[in-house]
């Protein structure tokens, strides 16, 4: 087994990027391994790892799951060793994985300040809780009862109560995973308010993008499900070629089937009946492909966006709550001189 642990986020981008680069300029996948030792640019033994696996007579996608890049980005890689334009699709993974990293460092900026902000007033409440407040009920200057003793004691509670609630919600929907298919998983995360709208997004540009190359290049929709269904391993697009295969072998037709998933927008059932119509379907899927991955981004920008401005929110609503606590016992212990 490879150590997964050599390529770092960025270095997986350049490797895809430079790759997808030289087959473009005409290199051969040997030349292009031999370029990348001469110059050194990832460490030998990543290469010569690759370079055995294909050797071997695996497939350059099988390469690229063993250097820890995701399912989504392999099984591209397996139908463009099958339609035959490897460059692109790898020039894509490395656009998207860009675009993507580009909004986690963002998604960081973010949160960082306000969650730093936010630790430390946990801290504060905290000690409160455990140093101060025991103190000050024993001397009588408050009261059990009070609005400030209330408070203090039950922050620490219903934070702790919050994260074991995170970890139980997502044990159970590894559970649920495990016992149940993509298709099922994926109808309940599309109806997830603003995470569903994200994952359509993502999967009708997604499916669009390889869908549109595979009629490209000349194939017709069974060979198209065929050729998803030979594919090793299990993936939601496999899973939903298996389900269309059925249905569609029952005279219904690719449009009508395509609005019975709430993962897939709901033009995109429109897109491809009209480019049915038309006879111009992979130019059509291409280009909604290119609009919905736009719109893809520009909700992640616009989510971190307004991300920062509610964690500040919630850390202000903690300093006033922090103010109250320490100013109530003030006033009591005034009022009783």
């Amino acid at each position: 087994m490879w150590n997964r642990s050599r390529l770092t986020r960025k270095q997986r981008i350049d490797f895809v990027h430079l790759l997808g680069d030289l087959l473009e300029n005409g290199f051969s996948l040997q030349q292009a391994f031999d370029f990348f030792i001469n110059a050194n640019l990832f460490l030998p033994s990543i290469l010569a790892d690759v370079q055995q696996e294909l050797h071997q007579g695996n497939s350059l996608a099988m390469s690229f799951s063993q250097l820890d890049y995701s399912n989504d980005q392999v099984l591209q890689i397996k139908l463009a060793e099958s339609h035959g334009d490897l460059a692109k699709t790898l020039l894509g993974i490395a656009e998207q994985m860009r675009l993507v990293q580009r909004q986690r460092e963002n998604f960081l900026k973010a949160i960082s300040y306000p969650l730093l902000l936010l630790f430390f007033l946990i801290v504060i409440l905290l000690g409160m809780r455990f140093f101060l407040l025991p103190q000050l009920l024993a001397s009588g200057m408050i009261r059990a009862e009070d609005f400030s003793v209330q408070l203090i004691k039950s922050v620490p509670v219903f934070g702790l109560g919050l994260i074991i609630f995170l970890l139980l919600l997502l044990l159970v929907w590894r559970s649920f995973g495990k016992r149940h298919t993509f298709l099922t998983r994926f109808r309940y995360l599309a109806r997830i308010p603003l995470i569903g709208t994200l994952f359509s997004n993502y999967y009708s540009a997604y499916f669009a993008l390889e869908w549109g190359k595979l009629f490209q290049q000349g194939l017709e929709l069974n060979q198209i499900i065929e050729c998803l269904l030979v594919i090793e391993g299990k993936s939601l697009m496999q899973e939903l070629a298996a389900e269309l295969k059925i249905r569609l072998a029952q005279g219904n037709t690719l449009a009508e089937e395509l609005k019975r998933y709430p993962f897939l927008t709901k033009e995109f059932s429109r897109i491809v009946f009209q480019g049915e119509a038309r006879g111009n379907l992979a130019k059509e899927l291409l280009t909604y492909s290119e609009l919905v991955w736009r719109r893809f981004f520009n909700q992640l920008e616009f989510m971190c966006s307004w991300l920062q401005p509610f964690v500040f929110l919630i850390v202000a609503l903690l300093i006033v709550s922090l103010y109250l606590t320490m100013l109530l016992p003030l006033t009591n212990l005034e009022g009783i001189l």
